[in-house]
């Protein structure tokens, strides 16, 4: 059975079906159909850049990500100004002015996630410039594009990770801005992803230019020592994200001991349990770090975090 309505003139098609069962696995493969495009809803692909496009070569297009969490009968964006206020500030500092606000980019994602069935989503904006330039020179006074699209998406925050040290070292500020989502900086993650899975793990802890522990391929990273929460601080070369700011929250809320304190690889194996943090891996707990086996899952520190998380974006799991 199908559902069709018509909406800034194109004819959505909603399928009709069921919630997927508590802890059904969904691969993120499958983008949304449509997309809001400056303004308005339309095929996805209809965004697409061109193959001459100076973003689709030198990956200077910013973009940002965050949940819409769906609740039986609703959708709770998670933190999505705060998310909507960085890409539109990440956007201003790789020269491109959007010409919307945080607010109607909140409502397109609105408009956008009736279109889709209903269902837990991640949701990526994203800023660039489609046409046909490919030259440097002259490109702040190109058009500036804006998509936004969604991909269903099921939590995995009970799924422990295997991670291991990186060989490959976080890329430098001094080379590109940390604190920017520009799209060229993530082949850096690309590559400590790619190395933890040819290696057998799920993900690579990466280390910054003085050797001290930064994060992972795309996520913040927490080690519980002793009953201490302990994470690297914000510098130049760490992101700062927000789910990671959300787990400083809570842990204070919950009364856990928290500092931010500058790490070494030696100081990892010091650890009874680390987890990773970040939009789309939410909080997910790390079960092994190279040899050495973390009890992660069953630390209490851990288990109030995750409680706390499902309680604030009250996920129906």
């Amino acid at each position: 059975m199908q559902t069709s309505r018509r909406l800034y003139g194109v004819i959505l098609i909603k399928a009709a079906g069921s919630k997927p069962k508590i802890g059904e696995l969904i691969e993120m493969t499958q983008a949304s159909t449509f997309a809001w495009f400056n303004g308005e809803i339309v095929p996805r692909e209809d965004a697409a850049p061109s193959v001459a496009s100076l973003n689709f070569h030198l990956g200077t297009s910013v973009f940002d990500g965050m949940m819409a969490y769906w609740n039986r009968d609703h959708y709770y964006l998670h933190r999505v100004e705060d998310h909507l206020i960085r890409f539109e500030q990440g956007a201003a500092r790789m020269g491109m002015k959007l010409p919307w606000s945080v607010s109607q980019f909140e409502s397109g994602i609105r408009v956008l996630l009736s279109t889709e069935p209903t269902g837990t989503q991640y949701v990526r904006p994203i800023a660039y410039r489609k046409a046909p330039e490919l030259w440097v020179t002259g490109s702040e006074g190109r058009p500036v594009d804006v998509c936004i699209f969604t991909v269903r998406v099921s939590g995995e925050i009970d799924r422990l990770l295997e991670c291991h040290v990186s060989p490959v070292e976080r890329i430098s500020s001094r080379s590109i801005p940390a604190h920017t989502k520009v799209s060229g900086a993530y082949v850096n993650s690309y590559y400590a992803r790619r190395s933890a899975e040819q290696a057998g793990f799920g993900d690579g802890i990466m280390l910054d230019r003085e050797g001290r522990v930064a994060e992972a391929s795309a996520a913040n990273l927490f080690v519980i020592v002793g009953d201490r929460l302990v994470t690297p601080p914000i510098n130049p070369d760490v992101f700062p994200g927000i789910t990671r700011r959300v787990v400083l929250e809570l842990a204070r809320t919950a009364g856990i001991d928290v500092q931010e304190l500058d790490l070494l690889p030696r100081d990892l194996y010091q650890a009874s349990g680390a987890f990773l943090c970040s939009t789309l891996m939410e909080v997910r707990g790390i079960s092994r770090l190279g040899a050495a086996t973390l009890d992660t899952a069953e630390h209490a520190i851990y288990r109030a975090l995750i409680r706390g998380f499902q309680e604030l974006t009250g996920e129906y799991r």
